[in-house]
């Protein structure tokens, strides 16, 4: 780690329907000031990584972001460079952590999706409607869910997400919805790239209201910590 404070770049930016800056600012807070974090919108976050100690993946920037549904927004795709900072950040073993809406990001681009990990496929994937949904933690003992039992979250729940080729993912806890068990927080180390390191996917929080539960300023305390090593 370079410097006292542990870096965190959080990726955000994208229609408003997921505030993902106003999210991220309150995970700053729930952090304290043990971190260094930093927001940039969109492909902006791959122009820091190199000083980077993890990387969160938040906003959702796709090329359906131009359409009515999109939010109307200009979409701006990886470059070249940015996509070799991409890997290089992942091939160094430094962690990835993936909330809700990101993991559908660059489309164009699937080896995004390969390399945190985790993807949102459009046409295969999908979510239910937002609604109260009980979110059962599952006794793997994992780091990620120390301290946090089960909860209900006012939110809509992400299925059939596509997991890394090579890569084996763990759930460490899950919701019911049309009688399927959907991993709501999930865990995976290597594959994806030679040297990959940890990511992690926190698929709860579509906006202000999902944050309101209590639960989630315990998980992402847990996953930054666990992703940075630190329990």
């Amino acid at each position: 780690m370079k410097g006292e404070r542990h870096k965190i770049i959080f990726h955000v930016g994208g229609p408003a329907f997921h505030p993902t800056v106003e999210q991220a600012h309150m995970i700053e807070q729930w952090l304290g000031p043990e971190f260094d974090c930093a927001l940039y919108d969109g492909v902006d976050a791959f122009e820091h990584l190199e000083d980077c100690d993890l990387l969160v993946i938040m906003g959702l920037h796709w090329t359906g972001m131009r359409a009515d549904h999109g939010g109307d927004l200009s979409y701006r795709p990886m470059t070249t460079d940015h996509q070799h900072a991409l890997e290089a950040y992942v091939t160094s073993g430094r962690p990835v952590l993936c909330h809700h809406g990101g993991i559908a990001s660059y489309d164009d681009w699937p080896r995004f999706g390969e390399l945190i990990g985790f993807a949102w496929i459009w046409g295969v994937t999908a979510h239910s409607e937002l609604g109260d949904h009980h979110v059962r933690i599952l006794p793997t003992g994992h780091p990620i869910v120390a301290g946090v039992h089960d909860y209900t979250i006012h939110d809509e729940l992400y299925y059939d997400v596509q997991i890394a080729p090579g890569m084996q993912a763990t759930a460490h806890a899950e919701a019911r919805w049309n009688d399927r068990a959907l991993p709501m927080v999930l865990t995976g180390e290597g594959g994806r790239a030679p040297g990959a390191g940890r990511t992690a996917y926190l698929a709860n929080g579509h906006d202000m209201t999902a944050f309101a539960c209590p639960a989630m300023k315990t998980l992402w305390n847990n996953a930054v910590r666990w992703l940075l090593r630190m329990a």
